[in-house]
């Protein structure tokens, strides 16, 4: 006897799973890759939700419990926008994490959603007992749009910051995550408003937010991740101990030495020095050196040729860069010396080490 079992996904559904896959794919990433929690949290936030929102889009075809689905869905595309806000001001500041005060904008969703209960109860938008209505999502969509909006405008009054960043020395990978972010969060708006107002259909709204979402990832990790690491410090050490034993004008330097170099990433200017460094900061080269050897145990020459050797160790994981290539992006002004300082770091040439890794990652 033979039994045959079929089962067919929509194109709206394959897409889900791919979106959902993909944000698993940059959440392992991230993970990877975190030494400070703190720091990292914002990002985790914020794939974690599309990651949700990829799967309940998919699990929609549970016509069972598509009410509550829905319920479920509205909260991570109206929880978009808030962390956004967040997580855009991380990036441009090259914070840590946003002050306190800046986590009211996270308020906004819950209380769209007390909002709109209130008003089914006294406007009786759900008739008898029925306690999600076609009605009252219209009324989400709408309180969720205008939430949305609100934390946009909030961007919108530190557009400064943003024309700092892009004017900023290394400044252009972090530039281009704020308006990538900026801007699908600001289409996700767009679409909730049109579909609150019912000029655009809840199964169109939701093919449109699934592509969309499906082309930020694709977005955030082609151009960001291929090369680059993430613009956010995800992987920078605690070194707070060391630091302890710094006056508050060292460690004032401290953190600008670190913004410096781990965010605008100031090494990749083949002239870069000591001067040029001390000289952003505006302190002495005596100060600088007695902070760099304090909390980074280590000599001015050695912490630029490590933060170097970092850089090009992730561009020679993408086999399509020329060593050459990778040497000059980094920061080295020729290759031989790129090929010297490389391996007295890492032990090994440039070539070998993309030569092992390459096995190790079509052993994987």
């Amino acid at each position: 006897m033979l039994f045959f079992t079929t089962t067919t996904f929509s194109l709206i559904e394959l897409l889900a799973i791919i979106g959902l896959t993909q944000s698993i794919l940059v959440l392992v990433y991230i993970l990877f890759r975190v030494r400070n929690w703190r720091q990292a949290s914002l990002a985790l936030a914020y794939f974690f939700v599309l990651a949700i929102a990829f799967g309940l889009q998919f699990s929609l075809r549970l016509e069972d419990y598509e009410q509550s689905l829905r319920l479920a869905l509205w909260f991570c595309w109206s929880l978009g926008p808030p962390l956004c806000y967040l997580l855009v001001l991380q990036v441009a500041k090259g914070v840590d994490i946003p002050e306190p005060k800046q986590f009211w904008i996270l308020a906004l969703v819950p209380l769209s959603f007390i909002i709109v209960y209130m008003i089914r109860d006294f406007a009786r938008v759900c008739g008898g007992d029925e306690g999600i209505c076609p009605g009252l999502f219209l009324w989400l969509y709408w309180l969720g749009s205008i939430s949305g909006g609100i934390a946009m405008l909030a961007l919108w009054g530190n557009k400064d910051l943003f024309k700092a960043l892009r004017k900023s020395k290394g400044g252009r990978e972090r530039y281009w995550l704020v308006i990538v972010l900026v801007g699908a969060n600001v289409m996700t708006v767009g679409i909730n408003s049109l579909r609150s107002t019912g000029k655009l259909s809840a199964e169109n709204a939701d093919s449109l937010l699934v592509v969309l979402g499906l082309a930020f990832i694709y977005l955030t990790i082609t151009t960001l991740f291929r090369v680059y690491p993430f613009p956010v410090q995800l992987n920078v050490a605690p070194t707070r101990f060391k630091a302890l034993a710094l006056n508050p004008e060292e460690k004032r330097v401290f953190a600008a030495v670190k913004v410096l170099m781990e965010v605008d990433k100031l090494y990749h200017e083949q002239e870069f020095s000591r001067a040029d460094l001390a000289r952003e900061i505006q302190t002495s080269e005596n100060t600088l050196s007695r902070v760099i050897n304090v909390a980074f145990g280590k000599s001015f020459p050695r912490l630029l040729s490590e933060f170097r050797v970092d850089d090009a160790k992730r561009m020679l994981l993408n086999q399509s860069i020329p060593v050459q290539v990778v040497a000059f992006e980094v920061g080295f002004n020729s290759l031989a010396s790129f090929n010297r300082v490389f391996k007295e770091v890492a032990g090994e040439t440039p070539s070998q080490y993309r030569l092992e890794n390459g096995k190790l990652k079509t052993k994987a």
